[in-house]
């Protein structure tokens, strides 16, 4: 029982679940890729259906279930799974979500009616003698989801297969296999969305498209058939044909006479026209056929013999142009059909029948012309086709209608309803109403419109289209609606899904992008593959002895051993499997990455494994996986290299928007590797219902072709983004660990190996392969040199050769002599034989010795190729180069720095910015030199485009490596740098800090500062709105907690106003709203240095509505500068104010006066400063402070400063730390 195991467990291991070091491929895709260009499938040729290369591969090398082939097949396809996929899919090949691929045999029942150029047509007779399991190549135009006309090439006959038969509640059907895919409208993510699926995933209640664009009509239709429509029209709905007879009747003498003519013209012969009252009182007219033999033979013979239980549309009339089929309805509803009004202004147009097979032909007639109907079953047997929709009943009108005296009258019926009702049709978009209010406005106005009316409705749309979408203004809920509401579909609503029996099954290729046509009604669907362009590269020169090869299972063929690969596959594209007691998870990579480590392995093969790890590390930055995303972190990708194993952290890029409404969205644009969306979205509503996450309002799925991947959280208006994202990320796969495990096969024996060892291994295979591909080409080199040489001795006594040949009695004989004669072997002797005359001729002698001379310099060279190991090298190293300059693309998975490793700020440009944060907590950071210098008394240039409530209130230049320090009016202190503040215009708002740092609710920003480093000042000093003030070591707010520290411990009522960088020998300037101004000194003695979580000290008091405006650090020398709300300024010497003791009023700095308010700001600068003033719309000056005029007199108002247009006010000024720009 041991060793059985262990022969099971190798036998896993070796022939199913790990990679081969030299290739990067399992058994199952070496094989499939082999079979593939064995069969020819290459990318230069034409798809091929994806059921044939696995029955091939089945059938030749892999005698196991179809279904691991396949879906082996289609992973080498998803550009999801592989970095660089080695097959060409066409078709439906899955989704990163939970959309499965289609199956690679899905088919349609024979009965299954396909709308072509020539017709409707049934698909088992598009080729009758068609034999089961056969691909058989057409050249027929079908249309395909949007009613155009594309190309289908083959038609295949995929036998006897199980079926299920899906019926809509209009009675519409199809019969196909399980895996047979049709489009659907689906809920994503309550977006309604065009989506496949497979029959057996359709359930009760799901939405199946149907198609019903009307077809161009070209030409004119002949006569004789539009007469046999006609006639055809008026013998299945009014009148028979047996065996024997047949015959028509009527009351109205118009139709009767328009079928009567019809008769003479499409059939002829002799018949027999009675007239008769009935019981009625009405003149009944009857047309009797007693000899068929004309109608026999004409295209009305197929309705001989028919039952009333078993009438049909007749073939010339499902292939015939539209014309015939109108013709047809026409006549078969003037016969047995009719029109009523009925309540709420609809009215219903029926068709009576006691034929199951005549009513679902009918409806497809109705369906092709744009009219949906649908079937009533009675208890009497009787089934009714029924036109109730007021859209429907128009068409039918205009692009159908009655033969006779019926149009007349619904056409008058038509004429009595209003084009606009009340009431609501049937024909709708599921989902969308839903979609529009909830996304489609912003405004309250558009947004009750919305409410109000039914934005889902196809005749609403049609009738009121453009007053639809002028109160829908987010564009891309437009994008999103346009298409489902332009009358191409019908979304039909499944009633039952049954099986349907064992019968054979067809299917179509379609050569256009969805391989789509339309069946029943229904859009169809199809798949195809084919080798990949870089496939080739695993292939190359593999029929020239590189790689061995051995029987395959049968002993009929044989099969690789492994493949040349010519380009590193194991690392590029990675590799999963989980073998007996081990498994092995290697990560994708990027091909120009590895290439270049293969590079530096190939020019220095004398390495030790040690330096080669060292410098791979330096060329190979990390995994790159195809769906983008962040990898977080280095360490663990250093582990993964060093050892074989890592534990590689994966995180989502999730940007921060805003939505009109105000709230903060999480948007997600790319995921971690192999994270399925669809279960990522279903996951986190599961968790916010389970309160596992809190914060959450809506979670939306608004992926697109056009947008890409795009999942929306939306969050309560009191979450903070960045506390809900690293819950997201705790919780969920937006963050996700790729383990690491560098296992793979190395001689037949697993191994788990480093990078450098990887690398080695490929290298050496590569080196294999140009040895065998080199003498192989030595080999028959040489063989033609032999036959070459044969061919010159042969020429240098042609003579004698010819007279030899002559003489003797047979080729054997000759044979011997001409060995004998030249000194020949066999082979030669027998080349000579062979030789054509006309290569005696004089050109192609010396062509035959030019030949000799050349295949003698190609076998020196690859004697010395062979001689050389550099050479093997460089041929390996150019060969590789080639792919990589052809396929070799950009990074896509960026990584970035964790905690505790190489800091971000190495990635980012030391340079000066210019930080604006609004009152309501808006921040951004704009290049300095956006913004020019002006004169005193100049208009300023716009600095931000702010919302009408929201101005400015925080303004000064920073390096991008400053940090900046946020205290709040709740006392605490948080922190970012510079450059992580959004890169914004000038007229930009920027983006809420809230979403940067992890606020509480109601915290609002009360003071910023910037330093570069925590010892750049031994304190800091801190001033609240109370005038207290408090001293505090600088290195105590040193903290990296991004939910912020406490910075002060605020009274009841108080909040923050100030916070300045500070040292003992400094003074300290408080400056009150009403200009009361007090300088005092911060040593020590008059200032103690207090802990961070303290209140603080009395700095100033005040007189009536007074209160702490500005503090500042004074030193001598300097001028302190206010300014009004009116837009005036005044600089004065900071000699001129007293020091003073901590706890008094102050003196006064300024005179206000009501018309040039209160003060807005003061500062402290130097004479050659310049200073940015910022007004309450946004607007921005930049000035140099030498024209502020100085004065010594503290008891002034100062000069105009800013020309403000009414209603703006002066809201902040500030230092500009730049040097001063020429004057404009």
């Amino acid at each position: 029982m041991q060793h059985s195991y262990l022969d099971y467990a190798m036998s896993v291991i070796v022939s199913r679940a790990l990679p081969d070091v030299r290739d990067g491929l399992k058994p199952v895709h070496r094989k499939i890729l082999w079979g593939m260009f064995d069969g020819g499938y290459l990318p230069d040729r034409g798809y091929v259906k994806c059921a044939r290369v696995v029955g091939d591969v089945m059938s030749n090398y892999h005698p196991h279930g179809d279904l691991a082939i396949y879906d082996a097949l289609v992973r080498m396809g998803q550009p999801w799974s592989l970095r660089y996929p080695l097959i060409d899919g066409n078709g439906n090949f899955g989704s990163p979500g939970n959309d499965r691929q289609a199956a690679m045999r899905y088919c349609l029942s024979g009965d299954a009616l396909v709308r072509t150029a020539e017709g409707t047509l049934r698909i088992d007779e598009i080729v009758p003698d068609a034999r089961p399991n056969s691909d058989n190549a057409i050249d027929l135009k079908v249309h395909d989801r949007n009613g155009d006309l594309v190309r289908a090439s083959k038609l295949f006959h995929s036998g006897e297969h199980p079926t299920l038969r899906v019926r809509t509640r209009e009675g519409y059907e199809l019969t196909g296999t399980h895996n047979h895919p049709v489009l659907c409208l689906v809920n994503a993510g309550g977006v309604p969305t065009l989506r496949w699926k497979l029959l057996d995933e359709i359930k009760s209640g799901d939405r199946v498209v149907l198609q019903r664009t009307v077809h161009d009509e070209f030409g004119h239709p002949m006569l004789e058939h539009v007469e046999s429509a006609v006639l055809a029209g008026a013998f299945v709905s009014e009148g028979f044909v047996s065996e024997d007879r047949a015959g028509f009747n009527n009351i109205d003498q118009d139709y009767f006479g328009r079928v009567l003519a019809a008769f003479d013209l499409a059939v002829g012969g002799r018949r027999y026209v009675y007239q008769r009252t009935i019981a009625s009182g009405s003149v009944l007219f009857e047309l009797d056929v007693q000899n068929l033999s004309a109608l026999r033979r004409s295209v009305l013979g197929e309705l001989i013999g028919s039952r009333s239980a078993d009438k049909f549309v007749p073939t010339f009339v499902c292939r015939g142009t539209p014309a015939v089929k109108r013709a047809f309805l026409q006549s078969l509803f003037e016969g047995d059909g009719s029109s009523s009004l009925l309540p709420r202004n609809t009215i219903q147009i029926s068709y009576s029948t006691r034929s199951d097979r005549l009513a679902r032909e009918v409806q497809q007639l109705l369906l092709e012309f744009g009219v949906v109907s649908r079937q009533c079953h009675y208890q009497n047997g009787e089934i009714k086709v029924v036109v109730t929709n007021r859209r429907d009943a128009r068409i039918f009108a205009q692009s159908i209608g009655f033969l006779g005296r019926k149009q007349i009258k619904l056409e008058a019926d038509l004429a009595t309803i209003p084009y606009r009702s009340v009431a609501l049709s049937k024909d709708h978009v599921p989902h969308l109403a839903e979609f529009i209010r909830r996304d489609g406005a912003d405004q309250v106005r558009d947004r009750n419109w919305l409410r109000l009316h039914n934005v889902d409705r196809i005749e609403r749309w049609e009738s009121r289209r453009l007053e639809i979408a002028a109160h829908i203004t987010n564009p891309e809920v437009l994008e999103v609606a346009e298409p489902l509401v332009d009358g191409r579909f019908y979304y039909a609503e499944v009633a039952s899904v049954r099986d349907a029996g064992v019968q054979p099954v067809y299917s179509l290729r379609v050569d256009s992008d969805d391989h789509a046509f339309v069946t029943n009604g229904f859009v169809s669907h199809n798949t195809e593959c084919r080798l990949g362009a870089l496939t080739m590269g695993m292939l190359q020169d593999i029929r020239e002895g590189t790689v061995d090869f051995v029987p395959n299972y049968d002993g009929r063929s044989e099969e690789p051993v492994v493949l040349p690969a010519r380009f590193p596959n194991l690392l590029v594209n990675g590799s999963e499997g989980i073998a007996v007691g081990m498994a092995t998870k290697i990560p994708p990579h990027n091909l120009g990455e590895i290439a270049a480590a293969v590079q530096w392995c190939l020019a220095n093969p004398e390495v030790d494994e040690a330096t080669t790890l060292e410098e791979l590390l330096k060329l190979v930055k990390g995994p790159d996986f195809p769906t983008y995303g962040l990898i977080v972190g280095t360490t663990a990708i250093q582990d993964a290299y060093r050892t074989g194993r890592g534990a590689i952290r994966m995180r989502a890029v999730v940007d921060v928007e805003e939505d009109p409404k105000g709230r903060s969205l999480l948007v997600v644009s790319q995921l971690p590797y192999q994270v399925n969306p669809d279960n990522l979205a279903q996951r986190t509503a599961e968790l916010v219902k389970e309160g596992k996450l809190a914060g959450i309002a809506d979670i939306r799925d608004e992926s697109s072709g056009r947008t890409g991947m795009r999942i929306v959280v939306v969050l309560k208006r009191d979450a903070i983004p960045k506390v809900v994202l690293n819950n997201l990320y705790k919780h969920t796969q937006l963050q996700e660990t790729f383990g690491a495990n560098m296992l793979a096969l190395v001689d037949g024996v697993p191994r788990t190996l480093n990078l450098a060892q990887f690398i080695r291994h490929y290298v050496a295979h590569q080196i294999e392969v140009i040895q065998r591909r080199t003498a192989y080409r030595l080999r028959k080199a040489e063989e033609r040199a032999h036959i070459l040489r044969g061919y010159v001795k042969a020429l240098d006594m042609l003579d004698e050769v010819i007279a030899l040949i002559r003489r003797s009695p047979t080729a054997e004989e000759a044979r011997t002599g001409l060995i004998q004669l030249l000194d020949v072997d066999e082979i030669q002797a027998t080349a000579i034989l062979d030789l054509q005359l006309r290569r005696l001729a004089a050109l192609e002698r010396q062509k035959i010795i030019d030949e000799l001379a050349e295949i003698e310099l190609k076998i020196a060279d690859l004697k010395d190729i062979l001689a050389k190991p550099e050479r093997q090298r460089q041929i390996v190293s150019e060969e590789l180069a080639g792919l990589v300059e052809k396929f070799a693309d950009e990074r896509r998975t960026k990584i970035v720095p964790f905690d505790g490793e190489v800091s971000m700020e190495d990635l980012i440009a030391r340079e000066d910015v210019v930080v604006t944060i609004t009152r309501t907590g808006y921040a951004k950071r704009t290049r300095s030199d956006l913004y020019r210098s002006q004169r005193r008394g100049g208009k300023g240039v716009s600095g931000a485009t702010l919302r009408q409530d929201d101005i400015v209130s925080h303004f000064f230049v920073s390096s991008t490596h400053d940090w900046i320090l946020f205290f709040t009016n709740k006392g605490r202190v948080y922190r970012a740098k510079a450059y992580e503040l959004p890169e914004a215009s000038r007229s930009a708002r920027g983006q809420h800090v809230a979403n940067l740092m992890a606020f509480q609710p109601d915290e609002q920003i009360a003071q910023v500062i910037k330093i570069s480093n925590y010892q750049v000042a031994p304190y800091l000093v801190l001033a609240t709105r109370s005038g207290l003030v408090k001293k505090t070591a600088l290195a105590e707010f040193d903290s990296s907690r991004t939910g912020g520290i406490i910075a002060i411990n605020l009274r009841d009522g108080d909040e923050l106003v100030g916070a300045q960088l500070i040292a003992p020998e400094d003074d300290l300037l408080l400056v009150s709203k009403n200009a009361q101004a007090i300088r005092f000194p911060a040593e020590d003695e008059t200032l103690r240095p207090m802990g961070r979580a303290t209140s603080g000290v009395i700095g100033m008091r005040f007189g009536e509505d007074d209160e702490l405006l500005a503090m500042e650090v004074v030193r001598e020398g300097m001028d302190v500068l206010v300014a009004t709300g009116g837009g005036y300024a005044k600089r004065t010497p900071i000699e001129v104010y007293p020091v003073q003791g901590r706890g008094g009023k102050g003196v006064l700095t300024a005179k206000i006066t009501e018309r040039r308010g209160e003060l807005v700001g003061a500062v402290v600068i130097n004479q050659a400063d310049e200073l940015f003033a910022i007004t309450s719309n946004g607007g921005v000056m930049r000035t140099p402070v030498k024209p502020v005029r100085r004065t010594r007199d503290r008891n002034t108002m100062g000069v105009k400063l800013m020309n403000l247009p009414e209603g703006v006010t002066l809201v902040a000024i500030t230092r500009n730390a730049d040097e001063p720009d020429e004057q404009d």
